[in-house]
């Protein structure tokens, strides 16, 4: 299980399209879900309105649908318990992995956007790889979650856990090391290059697992348009999702995914025939 943070500054938040909400809210806290199904997702706020803003201004964002008034507070500082439909591509999207889920401390307010998700590496790629498509989130981090310490839970296989482990003991990863490759070879009586490419490949997966879902992440065209063309289809069946910030959302990831491919970088086709001399030359000053 991984957690990650994703960030929009409040100077950006048009990108994501939620900046008019801080015309009306000082500050929007998500607490939980009510429910959660990819055409209706409800969820719990607590929101701090702004001097003079009411919960009926909300009425004028796309985005949020008030469904109920929980609970209000003459203190602003307290805020209000409000339960809102969301009307937004992203959170619909995360809905229908059915494996990531927004979290507590997920908020809205005059820095910007915070917002938290939680699941498998895999579906935080998915998700993160839109993120980037429809505007890039100024900071990204990520944790592992430790949810089941009685089981160690881990992704690496018991016999890469093993030698990973017998490695570690006998020193190989301390600084300097204590022991080469080719002495813990020979204790396991293994070959070297067979120690040497296990050794790699838990190396590789170990890194994969705590840095996946933070590094820039990027869908192939065929994943861009499959994602695209299932947030048109909700739009087209729900009535509800066809306001102009869902439309104009969408578009906005369309054309990004169209500024992409246009700046793809393509290899030109080497011919048979031409010298390798001019070949090499070619291919050095388009690096240089």
């Amino acid at each position: 299980m991984r957690e990650v943070t994703f960030f929009w500054r409040a100077d950006r938040l048009s990108a994501v399209g939620i900046d008019s909400v801080l015309d009306i809210a000082q500050r929007i806290e998500f607490l939980s879900y009510i429910k959660r199904v990819p055409k209706d997702i409800r969820c719990l706020f607590k929101i701090h309105f702004r001097q003079g803003k009411t919960v009926g201004d909300l009425d004028t964002i796309d985005s949020l649908d008030v469904l109920e008034v929980v609970q209000t507070s003459e203190n602003p500082d307290e805020g209000c318990l409000v339960i809102c439909r969301v009307v937004h591509p992203l959170p619909i999207l995360n809905a229908r992995t059915n494996g990531t889920y927004a979290v507590a401390g997920s908020k809205l307010n005059e820095e910007g956007l915070t917002y938290i998700l939680q699941g498998s590496s895999i579906k935080l790629r998915l998700l993160s790889g839109v993120l980037r498509l429809m505007a890039k989130p100024d900071r990204t981090s990520a944790r592992t979650l430790k949810l089941t310490p009685q089981n160690h839970e881990s992704v690496l296989t018991e016999k890469q856990l093993k030698l990973a482990k017998f490695a570690y003991d006998r020193g190989y990863y301390d600084i300097p090391k204590r022991i080469k490759i080719t002495e813990l070879a020979e204790q396991l009586g293994l070959a070297r290059a067979t120690i040497s490419e296990h050794l790699t490949k838990i190396e590789g997966i170990l890194m994969d697992d705590m840095f996946s879902s933070m590094t820039d992440v990027r869908l192939t065209p065929e994943q861009a348009r499959i994602i695209v063309e299932t947030m048109e289809a909700d739009m087209d069946q729900t009535e509800s999702y066809q306001t102009e910030s869902f439309v104009g959302l969408i578009n906005r990831i369309k054309e990004n995914i169209h500024d992409e491919d246009s700046n793809e970088y393509h290899e030109p086709e080497l011919d048979a025939n031409e010298p390798p001399e001019e070949i090499l030359k070619r291919i050095q000053d388009d690096i240089s």
